[in-house]
């Protein structure tokens, strides 16, 4: 097999993990990133001395991430030291009940018990259960896989299982003919957040995430989640790629890449894991596609915060007093919150060294509106107050002990990062988005441009890009680029 030339645009967790496997088979990998980091959404993020994740924060479905350093010889634990975060997290309910969430079947039972009832206590088992069997028929059978026609959908026994899961059924809906208290309805579906879609809008398939939590558990990497691009980022390069930051491109065109310095450069194929639909407007000559939907955006605070707050876990969940209006504000009518559900995470609970003493280093995680329509509030001072009232009566926070905070906004999401509308977690993963139908890793225009990341199949989460990565590397193989 002759050594083929690539270009990877973007240096991503689903550029690295690409360049990773191209490498190891022999060819010659260059990867072109604009920012002066590794990493896109998962980036590192200093206030002070103290240090976060900045943007994903959880690692789950632990397969894909194990897959790709066999797959080029080498053992995950050699290269990230991984720990189960148990309790996953503490929820917080706006009547002040609490629950911890856990892969620990028994003190689930013994919590919903105790907050829901017995009967809904009862269901949970078979809940988790039949989840399993969702995750079991799903991840093979339509996320791990290119579609290369329609019949890689409907073929096989694909369509059977469709219907024995009713994965095409309302997730919102599908969990409530588990368990009958709102509490746990919120519990049990808010994941699909993770990929900035409500679960009233989402498929029953995308239930696997809740699997994905209470069946095989949070997990955290020391230094932290970004500490995962910078590992592969350090065998990419031990495998001789070559990684070049603060290089932002212009134009691809074919085989060629043009950088805004002007300089050209030519490979046999070009990888491009810049978030596909500005990609496909910004970089290359494709066509306008029909209106696409997107996700939601987050507003992010990142505090140094001295004292401390004992009541928050490393992981932490607050709802609101009407879930329902949350996700209708944020989805169907682009308005801020009025009483956001939100997320909260101190590192150094895991690692201590994330924040000095005597600190802690507080993430503030809030889903809102992506840039559909311009924000009324700009700066986001509405969200950060209702944020900050709500940690006061829950946990004790006092503002005034926040000595420097940090803020990312849906207009830093869309300058930073190039994600179109400041979707934070790209497009959108309804039904006709999803699967066959989400936007295919090999560009229709350009036979030799392909797509990896969040924006193209499978779809969003640390684990679907590493996935991605997969695909693109089986693609390449299955259309003869590899030689």
């Amino acid at each position: 097999m002759s050594a083929k030339s690539f270009i990877i645009v973007g240096a991503g967790l689903g550029g690295l993990a690409t360049a990773v496997r191209l490498a190891h088979r022999g060819h010659r990998v260059t990867i072109l990133e604009k920012t002066d980091m590794l990493g896109g959404r998962n980036r590192p993020v200093t206030v002070n001395d103290c240090h976060f994740d900045g943007g994903p924060t959880l690692m789950m479905m632990l397969d894909p991430f194990y897959q790709l350093f066999r797959d080029v010889g080498e053992r995950l634990e050699d290269h990230l030291q991984i720990e189960l975060c148990d309790p996953s997290y503490r929820v917080f309910y706006s009547d002040d009940t609490q629950i911890e969430g856990t892969p620990n079947v028994a003190k689930m039972v013994r919590q919903i018990e105790a907050l829901c009832g017995r009967e809904d206590s009862l269901a949970y088992p078979k809940m988790l259960g039949d989840l399993a069997d969702l995750y079991r028929a799903s991840i093979p059978n339509f996320v791990q896989k290119n579609y290369y026609s329609p019949l890689d959908l409907l073929g096989g026994k694909a369509l059977p299982l469709v219907l024995k899961h009713k994965m095409l059924g309302n997730l919102a809906a599908g969990i409530a003919r588990y368990v009958k208290d709102p509490k746990l309805r919120m519990l049990f579906s808010f994941q699909t957040m993770y990929l900035g879609l409500s679960p009233y809008d989402a498929p029953w398939v995308y239930a696997v995430l809740t699997y994905m939590e209470y069946g095989e558990g949070i997990w955290y990497p020391k230094g932290g989640v970004v500490e995962i691009c910078r590992a592969v980022g350090r065998l990419a390069e031990a495998k001789g790629v070559d990684i070049r930051l603060n290089t932002p491109v212009k134009k691809i065109e074919g085989k060629t890449v043009i950088l805004e310095s002007g300089e050209i450069l030519t490979a046999d194929t070009v990888i491009c894991n810049a978030d596909l639909p500005y990609a496909e407007r910004a970089l290359t000559n494709a066509k306008p596609k029909p209106k696409r939907r997107y996700s939601c955006s987050s507003y992010m605070m990142y505090m140094d915060y001295v004292g401390s707050l004992p009541k928050l876990l490393h992981h932490n969940v607050f709802f609101g007093g009407n879930f329902t209006q949350n996700l209708e504000q944020i989805f169907h009518q682009n308005q801020l919150p009025t009483d956001p559900a939100f997320y909260a995470a101190i590192s150094a609970r895991s690692e201590t060294v994330m924040a000095p003493e005597g600190h802690e280093n507080l993430y503030i995680l809030v889903p809102c509106p992506n840039l559909d329509r311009p924000w009324a509030d700009v700066d986001g001072v509405a969200l950060q107050q209702l944020v900050m009232t709500r940690l006061r009566k829950e946990i004790g926070f006092d503002a005034e002990k926040v000595v420097t905070m940090k803020t990312y906004s849906p207009q830093d999401w869309s300058n930073d990062l190039n994600l179109d509308r400041g979707a934070a977690f790209g497009l959108s993963h309804d039904f006709w988005q999803s699967a066959y139908f989400r936007p295919s890793n090999r560009s229709r225009e350009n036979p030799d441009l392909y797509y990896v990341g969040a924006s193209t199949q499978p779809g969003n989460g640390l684990p679907m890009v590493l996935l991605s990565a997969e695909l693109v590397v089986k693609r390449l193989e299955h259309d003869g680029k590899l030689g």
